[in-house]
């Protein structure tokens, strides 16, 4: 009975997240080069105009600019998209009420289970209001891949399922890349929703995680901000893997196996979650006492008495696994 509900509430939340997507008005153009899409103009010409779409994303991206736009109007691309290093600034988004227009359902990127979606080589580049969806099988294949060197992507309010990975981006020293994920519904993803490795200051909100093996995992990464986030049927929610002071607040995490985990973390802010019906809430494993991570008025799901409630985990110590306990000294008493 309680997965019978979680589910219903699971599949309402991502049922507004898809309507939200497709209400929204079309990006902003300001004074900006704007380049159109429409896969409804087979036969050209292609031009990248109102009237003259290109039929193919690609094309669009191949003859665009720093600090373009491309519209992309309601559609099926099969493609695998490459943003070079010197498109700065780029936006791809939705492009509504595009005339002519003969499909009913918004932008719709497809792999056939092959690749990635969107690989990502250029700064300050926005991907935002399409649905990406059934890329990769292996390694780092996924919908979203960012370049290591990169810094300051937005990715928001897109539909991002059926995929080896979600978002996957990955450094090979730390760097802190000022990423901003929000707003986004990643679902169905087979390994991790949300990958990110050696990057610092970001900010991952407002985002619906459901139905992957990890619904975002974060491995050596310093001082991000994990906010508004709704994790749900998921084997782990949230995996903090070495990391000091991040912050993780106001997250719902619900029906997952495992809620939230940290391994070697320190100084890092856990308040303000909501724990509810998961397997497991939380755990921990922890390298030393001292900077310890502070873990204060999340919800869990019940009223603890006497307003202490005890985190299990484990102290490792010279290679020996200790039982061992955190304690939130302050839960909520309702959700947050």
């Amino acid at each position: 009975m309680r997965r019978f509900f979680s589910t219903r509430i699971v599949m309402l939340v991502i049922f507004l997240s898809v309507l939200s997507l497709h209400t929204n008005a079309s990006v902003s153009l300001g004074n900006r080069n704007t380049i159109h899409v429409n896969d409804d103009n087979i036969s050209g010409p292609w031009s990248g105009t109102e009237q003259y779409p290109y039929r193919f994303i690609q094309d669009a991206i191949d003859n665009a600019s720093a600090n373009y736009i491309i519209l992309v109007a309601n559609g099926t691309y099969y493609e695998h998209l490459f943003i070079p290093s010197n498109l700065e600034d780029l936006t791809i988004g939705y492009w509504s009420n595009s005339p002519g227009e003969l499909d009913n359902f918004g932008p719709k990127l497809i792999g056939n289970g092959t690749g990635t979606g969107i690989s990502i080589y250029a700064d300050s580049v926005k991907i935002t209001q399409l649905e990406i969806t059934d890329y990769g099988q292996e390694g780092r294949d996924s919908a979203v891949y960012i370049e290591r060197d990169v810094e300051g992507v937005e990715i928001s309010n897109n539909i991002i399922s059926k995929s080896y990975h979600g978002i996957w981006i990955k450094r090979d020293v730390p760097l802190e890349t000022f990423h901003i994920i929000e707003k986004n519904t990643i679902q169905n993803i087979s390994q991790r929703g949300i990958s990110i490795v050696l990057c610092d200051r970001n900010t991952i909100r407002e985002n619906t995680i459901v139905d992957c093996e990890w619904g975002a995992y974060l491995h050596d990464c310093y001082k991000n901000t994990i906010s508004n986030n709704y994790f749900s049927n998921n084997t782990e929610g949230l995996v903090i893997d070495i990391g000091i002071e991040n912050s993780v607040e106001y997250n719902t995490f619900n029906d997952n196996e495992y809620g939230f985990g940290t391994i070697g973390t320190r100084s890092s802010t856990i308040q303000n979650n909501n724990f509810l019906e998961n397997i497991r809430d939380a755990y921990f494993i922890t390298f030393t006492v001292w900077n310890a991570d502070v873990w204060s008025r999340n919800y869990w799901g019940r009223f603890v008495f006497p307003l202490i409630k005890p985190i299990g985990g484990n102290f490792v110590i010279a290679k020996i696994d200790l039982p061992w306990v955190k304690f939130d000294f302050f839960p909520a008493l309702t959700e947050n």
